[in-house]
């Protein structure tokens, strides 16, 4: 069995695609939050889940993008909506290709203008801390984080329904 290998893909911002002039994107890490943690009568420490690390996504463009520049100081912390679409298949498989999601909000942090040479290509690194986080696969959702309403969902169960409840903040 030969993996799933990315085709190509495009990065849409605020719906405009940066097809052609996407080079690189860092999807985010998925990371937890934990603590070690270790009691009188426990024979080793465990990690304790605290959460979640902050979501990145950073992304790499072959010009200074005008778009990418005008949502440079965006107020609100999920201001631009930002979409990866990939298209992955493997070799060994006549079932088509994956149809691969991912969309996220936030706002810029970082856009790193690099250096400026005659006859060289411009690059402009973008970095973008995130409030919103979705995969999709095929058009069915893997994972759903919503970071300001607390809302983990993972393969069609919200992790944190039962927080929310005893916080009163869902039903």
């Amino acid at each position: 069995m030969l993996p799933k290998v990315l085709r190509n893909f495009n990065v849409i911002v605020d719906g405009r695609p940066l097809a052609g002039i996407a080079e690189e994107l860092k999807l985010p890490d998925l990371e937890r939050k934990t603590e070690e943690y270790r009691a009188s009568g426990m024979l080793a420490p465990v990690s304790l889940d605290l959460g979640m690390e902050l979501l990145t996504l950073e992304f790499t463009l072959t010009e200074f993008n005008s778009d990418v520049l005008k949502a440079w100081g965006v107020i609100d912390a999920g201001g631009i909506n930002t979409r990866f679409m990939g298209a992955a298949r493997a070799d060994d498989s006549n079932a088509g290709v994956d149809a691969i999601e991912i969309s996220v909000r936030g706002r810029w942090k970082k856009i790193e203008q690099g250096n400026a040479k005659n006859s060289d290509m411009a690059k402009m690194k973008v970095q973008m801390p995130l409030v919103y986080y979705r995969y999709n696969l095929n058009g069915t959702t893997l994972i759903e984080i919503d970071v300001v309403n607390g809302k983990e969902v993972v393969g069609g169960v919200d992790r944190s329904a039962d927080v929310l409840r005893a916080l009163g903040m869902a039903s």
